[in-house]
């Protein structure tokens, strides 16, 4: 009966197999004639002597009648009958388990320890060493007691294979495509009467699917480990499955190093990660032989969230580095995990952290092209986008030499600074044009990027587009006015590094021609030197061109949006100083005190000045601050909402630079704020130029002056007009210190598109100035040229030889022109 289903020939035993080589534990088992080997039990060497009196005791297995079992009546024997039962023999398949390799030379690979013929059912599993599991079928095991049929009192449970006492056995289920047991039911076989596993719920069968929440359990350190924490998806059911099946597996006691975590989360091992951290594996243990790796870097490298989950649960350092530095937010983010990078970061990783070469989580995101994981990085608002590593790329560097288009808008959107450049001096756009691709040098170059930028090696963007042949970079670049005849170190121009008769090298030819054929006309053509003098601190760019001579951008000067101090002048700022208004609308009503601090609100619903605000003597215009009540859209602020008309610094004929409206500019709309450095009247007196000195006009006490001379902004380009069509007003919006007015420049009529802008200096500006040069203006009104000042003194000179020509009339009007 035993050699027949316990150990057939030809019918190979499919359960050690599992046993053995699904625990690595086991792997190394002693020798089958050890002394010690827990498969064997010293004085028992009578029992194969007395086997075939002992088959008669036992009842069969037969697989029609499923599960029956082997009960043997001690009851009424005598002593020598009892020591013959104590002596029944083990089952025949009662030796070591095998090693793996041996247990694969077995037919399908099945160890013969197992009767089932293949390999699946319900068995029972003792463990007498945390080793070894002996799997067997319920009518196989040893019962010894008072009862003689089935249900009949209880009796002693033994293992078939070792012997050792069963009633703590467990059921183990084997599913049909499962090489291991998929389900565990928990139930001792504390009795002789040992009933069918029960079904298994399908709420929780993993193999029909997992339910939503799943079980949690408790760490040793307290915290929970649930799956409802996690997405819905393959990591939820991973750590479903895992929980569901840990206590059994803790059962077998087995023994763990923490070096074992490493390849555990490596392979994904979800349960034996967690049997390990249920165990007090410490889950930032570092293998110098891993090169100092935790198992939080290996499972976020490999984007095991469920694994992630877990060792953060248990206590594992979110930014422990590596040797190289690298943190396990770092690896997710490099292999592009976005859900364990999202994980990660919501549970507070440093997502600015630096490693050797210079690199963060951007750099890497942005050269990978993730646009999840960059946003993702950017709505934390703690890493630097202009972050540069050990070669100065940025990351948006990085995003236009692999081409990310998505990226690099994301990247700019965000404030990304397109002029860095690198080690080598490479601005972005000579990445973009080393990639060959158009979209993302558009982009740079309208977010301004100058395309006339050079590297280390005299390289503009033209010549790189030209020698690697792409024809669209090299067309738009053209398109913008690139030099074409530039030479860098070498002495190349972009037409010499283009491959003759391509498509490039005609493109560059016929440009050329081109050019050649306008320099030779008489008449000069408008060239734009830069796209925005204001850098983007304006509302509007303010682009700048040159059609008279070959003067460059100005650039002796540091554009600001708003007054500077360098030295204390003690401005009131004082929010509760200031008088504000209550009102809760647009501060239309007579009753806002800020209008009636101007005498009357002084703006209309566009925003301009009304018709009959005193353009001679302006009044002060007080606007809303920030203690009032209003609303920031209010119409009672407009000078502190910046420039909103299209303007442009150009090239004069004879007055230098100056400014001209690129747009119909209504009468009343505000033009711009002057700008300057905020000095004493003193400190005017010491400096030397004082060609952008503006009086402050303050009636009381010490006189201070706005100097645009080395801060200021598009205003100081503004040139004096006999004529003005734009009038300065004292405005107040952050304090009412009456000593520091702002000074805001409105238009005093209608101003056509091309029109140059211009205001009165006053007569003590040319007092001083007329004798180093005239006023250029050309008005007919002009009173400051050469013929107006050398008519003016013709006059005066004949007034002190004859008095009585002061009462012509005539005389007065010429005066008066």
């Amino acid at each position: 009966i035993w050699s027949k289903h316990c150990s057939s020939a030809g019918q190979p035993n499919p359960l050690c197999p599992q046993s053995s080589e699904s625990d690595p534990q086991r792997q190394g088992q002693r020798n089958e004639g050890s002394s010690d080997s827990p498969w064997t039990r010293p004085g028992r060497g009578k029992g194969r002597e007395r086997a075939e009196g002992a088959e008669a005791g036992r009842v069969p297995y037969d697989t029609d009648e499923g599960m029956s079992y082997l009960h043997v009546c001690v009851e009424g024997s005598d002593a020598g009958e009892t020591e013959r039962l104590e002596e029944l023999p083990l089952c025949s398949c009662r030796m070591e388990a095998p090693r793996v390799d041996s247990a694969s030379r077995q037919p399908n690979r099945l160890c013969m320890a197992t009767e089932s013929v293949n390999g699946e059912g319900t068995f029972l599993e003792c463990c007498p060493d945390q080793r070894i599991a002996h799997r067997f079928h319920r009518g196989c095991v040893t019962v010894l007691g008072a009862g003689r049929g089935r249900g009949m009192g209880t009796g002693m449970l033994f293992c078939p294979h070792c012997g050792e006492d069963a009633s703590e056995a467990q059921e183990v289920t084997i599913s049909p495509s499962a090489s291991v047991a998929t389900v565990v039911t928990t139930s001792a076989s504390s009795t002789t009467t040992l009933s069918l596993p029960a079904p298994i719920p399908s709420d929780l069968s993993l193999v029909g699917g997992v339910d939503s929440v799943g079980p949690s359990l408790c760490l040793p350190n307290g915290k929970p480990v649930c799956p409802s924490a996690l997405p819905p998806g393959p990591s939820r059911a991973a750590l479903q499955k895992a929980i569901l099946t840990q206590d059994t597996e803790k059962r077998k006691k087995l023994r763990f190093h923490p070096r074992q975590l490493y390849p555990a989360a490596k392979q994904g091992e979800v349960q034996r990660v967690l049997l390990m951290l249920m165990e007090g594996i410490d889950p930032a243990y570092q293998a110098d032989s891993q090169n100092r790796r935790c198992a939080l870097h290996v499972a976020a490298q490999r984007g095991l969230l469920e694994v992630c989950y877990m060792l953060v649960q248990a206590g594992a350092k979110l930014d422990i580095q590596d040797k190289s530095m690298r943190t396990p937010l770092l690896e997710a983010i490099v292999n592009n995990h976005v859900e364990v990078t999202r994980y990660l970061v919501q549970s507070g990783a440093c997502v600015y952290h630096i490693v050797k070469d210079g690199y963060t989580g951007l750099h890497h995101a942005a050269k990978l092209g993730s646009l999840d994981i960059v946003t993702l990085l950017l709505e934390t608002g703690q890493v630097d986008i202009n972050a540069q590593d050990s070669g100065g790329w940025t990351p948006i560097i990085w995003a236009a030499e692999h081409k990310h288009i998505k990226v690099i808008r994301a990247l700019l959107n965000r404030g990304a600074d397109v002029t860095l450049k690198d080690k080598e001096m490479n601005a972005c756009l000579h990445w973009a044009s080393f990639a060959g691709c158009v979209t993302i040098a558009e982009m740079v170059l309208n977010a301004g990027c100058p395309l006339s930028s050079v590297n280390m090696h005299g390289d503009t963007p033209l010549h790189i587009a030209s020698r690697e042949g792409f024809l669209d970079c090299v067309t738009l670049f053209l398109s913008r006015g690139a030099d074409i005849d530039i030479m860098n170190r070498e002495g190349d121009t972009p037409l010499s590094l283009a491959r003759s008769d391509s498509p490039v090298w005609v493109s560059l030819q016929i440009n050329r021609k081109l050019r050649r054929g306008i320099a030779n006309r008489m008449l000069r053509t408008e060239k734009i030197i830069s796209s925005d003098v204001a850098q983007g601190y304006e509302n509007v760019p303010i682009p700048c061109v040159n059609a008279v001579d070959d003067e460059g951008c100005p650039s002796d000067y540091k554009y600001v949006s708003e007054n500077c101090e360098t030295s204390a002048m003690n401005i009131d700022r004082n929010i509760t100083h200031l008088q504000h208004c209550s009102c809760t609308e647009d501060c239309s009503s007579s009753n806002c005190l800020c209008g009636q601090l101007s005498i009357r609100c002084w703006y209309d619903k566009d925003h301009r000045l009304l018709q009959e605000f005193n353009k001679i003597e302006p009044p002060l215009i007080f606007e809303c601050n920030l203690a009032c009540s209003c609303y920031r859209t209010c119409k009672n602020r407009v000078v502190q909402a910046g420039i909103k008309v299209r303007l442009q610094l150009y090239r004069t004929e004879k007055m230098g630079w100056g400014v001209r409206a690129l747009q119909d500019i209504p009468q009343g709309s505000f033009i711009c704020e002057y700008v300057g450095e905020l000095i004493s009247d003193a400190e005017a007196d010491v400096r030397e130029d004082d060609s952008y000195l503006f009086d402050l006009d303050n009636k009381d006490g010490e006189v201070y002056c706005i100097d645009a001379r080395y801060y200021g902004n598009i205003s100081r380009f503004i040139n004096h007009l006999c004529d003005p069509n734009i009038i300065p007003v004292r405005v107040f919006m952050l304090h009412q210190d009456l000593r520091f007015p702002r000074i805001a420049f409105f238009s005093s009529r209608d101003i056509l598109t091309g029109q140059e802008l211009g205001f009165d200096y006053g007569d003590r500006f040319w007092d001083i100035k007329s004798k180093y040069f005239t006023c250029q203006c050309g008005s007919e009104k002009c009173k400051h040229s050469a013929e107006a000042i050398a008519f003016e003194q013709s006059r005066l000179a004949r007034l002190e030889t004859c008095p009585e020509l002061d009462t012509d009339p005539g005389l007065a009007m010429l005066g008066n022109f």
